[in-house]
């Protein structure tokens, strides 16, 4: 029976690196219509057809989630580092480790409440038909996400 919490431990911290390894397969994977992050002002074009007055506020709301999006993503790939430095010097049942994942855990809901706000944020640019393409964009790219 001692090893029971061993084993619940080792299994959470797994099922979390699992979850890591997903967002970060998301984030390096290109959807094939709607390309990544990166590529979003062709999205807005093509898709939106946004004008050019739309695309100036989008440029300024734009700058500000990517200089978030780069701390974010840099605070992820810091606690990774450290978890797999908590792992090498004291293994998977490592004192640390528990509190590493949840900076992880923390980075990658600031990340996602982020990239909803950009979005809401857009959304207010937009025109309600423009916003109702955007959400529809958005909610199939999550069911993409989700293998549906």
């Amino acid at each position: 029976m001692k090893q029971l919490p061993q084993i619940i431990f080792f299994v959470m911290v797994i099922i979390c690196v699992g979850f890591c390894g997903v967002w970060i397969g998301q984030q390096t994977t290109l959807p094939s219509d709607y390309g990544n992050s990166g590529n979003m002002h062709a999205l807005f074009h093509e898709k939106l057809n946004v004008s050019d007055a739309q695309e100036a506020k989008i440029v300024d709301i734009e700058k500000e989630f990517e200089r978030l999006q780069i701390l974010y993503n840099g605070q992820m790939k810091m606690a990774n580092l450290e978890l797999a430095q908590a792992i090498k010097e004291g293994g998977y049942e490592s004192p640390d480790i528990e509190n590493i994942v949840h900076k992880i855990h923390r980075a990658m809901g600031s990340l996602q409440a982020l990239s909803l706000k950009h979005l809401a944020d857009v959304g207010e640019i937009l025109d309600p038909e423009q916003n109702q393409k955007l959400q529809e964009m958005v909610i199939e790219q999550l069911y993409r996400n989700a293998g549906e």
